[in-house]
């Protein structure tokens, strides 16, 4: 994915596949690469702080979504929770020394926006959809192409969809405003929203 270059800074962004072990690869290669001032990654800062706590990663219990998205993207490697992408890049950082930023809505901010954009027809269908996964079929060609299957049907209400944009814009913000400070920035971003992310990282912000 090529670089996105504004206010003087390249933003290099990764989309990195939830769980599979052999993207901290991906994740390596694209730092050696790119020699970044900065890394970025999709989480909350309460997600990165969980991250760090490495003692507390043997008890991470998967939620019913997650277990069965782990048994479809086991067809393509190894699967281990929390992201191995997210722990390679911490610990990328931390050598080399440089900052490592979440750049996702904190817990009270996504709490506000999904009191606001997911109604009870929302949640009702969620909870159906819920019962009944592990009788849907899901497209399986690629790890990357099931993963956007996989995103297209657990968000296909439209809060849920809109729910997604949102993030995705906050996450392009939280990246133009690093770009007053960092020249070099990689972020490694859940690959069900790097392309979104990306849209609006190329597009005017909105006001």
């Amino acid at each position: 994915m090529p670089s996105v270059r504004f206010n003087n800074a390249d933003v290099m962004v990764i989309g990195v596949l939830k769980g599979l072990v052999k993207e901290e690869d991906k994740v390596a290669k694209a730092f050696h690469d790119f020699q970044p001032d900065a890394i970025a990654i999709s989480a909350s800062k309460e997600e990165l702080a969980a991250l760090r706590a490495k003692e507390v990663h043997a008890d991470y219990e998967l939620s019913t979504l997650e277990d069965v998205y782990k048994i479809y993207m086991e067809h393509f490697g190894e699967v281990r929770l929390p992201t191995p992408a997210y722990l390679k890049a911490i610990e990328l950082a931390e050598a080399a020394s440089i900052p490592l930023i979440p750049i996702d809505m904190n817990d009270e901010e996504f709490t506000d926006l999904y009191c606001k954009r997911i109604r009870g027809v929302d949640m009702v269908k969620e909870s159906f959809y819920t019962r009944s996964i592990k009788r849907r079929k899901y497209r399986i060609g690629s790890a990357e192409e099931f993963a956007l299957d996989w995103d297209r049907k657990v968000n296909r209400s439209k809060g849920f969809r809109q729910l997604e944009r949102d993030r995705e814009e906050h996450m392009a913000l939280t990246l133009r405003n690093m770009s007053s400070k960092y020249k070099h920035i990689l972020a490694f971003v859940e690959f069900e929203r790097a392309a979104g992310v990306v849209r609006s990282l190329q597009s005017e912000p909105r006001r």
